[in-house]
């Protein structure tokens, strides 16, 4: 049985710790990064510059080698530097799909009842996640995918069955959902689970992204059960953002024991 690599498709930015910085420290040598844009540090940082890449031609050279190798691919989807990537993106889905085992997607958009990206990056999210076997967005992101406006408040099953309606076969996990004194993870299948945990005093750049591969790393390589998968990785992320707090860094600290 082929172990699969997982082509990363998502921002890289110099100072701080998110993105494809996190991916690649928890998924080592079985991830394919494809920085989608460049940049000297994290977008909440003070002098941040942008540089553009050569997305197309990086992204359908690193498909044709991984093709070439004969390689099973995961392929996760994350912050896109312009709307015409979303349609590169889907022309490489369609050409090696015979090689893509699952698609993941994190339609990076908005959060805390805004939006942060071109309105028209957040107008192309709905075709790639309707190609998707997987989808993670925040709460704000649910709103936007399901034709709510980002600062909607209604109950969160109104959005998750309207996503069902939109998406009906893609699987949606609902993250940083405020309940009660904490926040959970919702995932939306075959059943409903939801996992919470203690809201902590600080917020770092990168922790969704370090949910993400860290759950990426619990599922498909250390063979733990979707839901559990959801559980350890919510729980790993929160023992780094405590860490990262309890020794007052401004960054996340990526090195905490697992």
């Amino acid at each position: 049985m082929k172990t699969p690599h997982i082509l990363a498709i998502s921002s890289f930015a110099v100072h701080g710790t998110a993105s494809l910085k996190t991916f690649i420290t928890f998924l080592g040598d079985k991830i394919l990064p494809v920085p989608s844009l460049m940049l000297n540090g994290l977008t909440n940082m003070s002098l941040v510059k942008k540089f553009d890449v050569p997305f197309a031609e990086l992204l359908q050279s690193t498909f044709d080698l991984a093709v070439n190798r004969d390689l099973e691919l995961i392929l996760y989807i994350g912050y896109l530097g312009n709307a015409a990537q979303a349609d590169i993106i889907s022309e490489m889905i369609t050409n090696y799909r015979s090689h893509i085992k699952t698609i993941i997607t994190d339609p990076v958009c908005g959060d805390h009842g805004r939006t942060y990206v071109p309105a028209e990056v957040i107008a192309q999210w709905p075709a790639l996640v309707k190609q998707s076997d997987m989808v993670f967005p925040n709460l704000t992101e649910l709103k936007i995918l399901t034709g709510y406006q980002p600062d909607d408040n209604q109950a969160i099953e109104v959005y998750a069955d309207q996503f069902k309606a939109l998406y009906p076969n893609t699987q949606l996990v609902v993250t940083s959902v405020p309940t009660g004194n904490g926040i959970s993870i919702m995932s939306y299948g075959g059943e409903f689970f939801i996992y919470e945990h203690a809201l902590l005093p600080k917020n770092f750049g990168g922790s969704g992204d370090a949910f993400l591969s860290l759950f990426i790393l619990n599922f498909f390589y250390r063979q733990a059960s979707f839901n559990d998968a959801l559980k350890l990785a919510a729980r790993q992320t929160f023992k780094i953002i405590e860490n990262s707090i309890e020794n007052y860094s401004t960054d996340l600290i990526l090195t905490t024991p697992l």
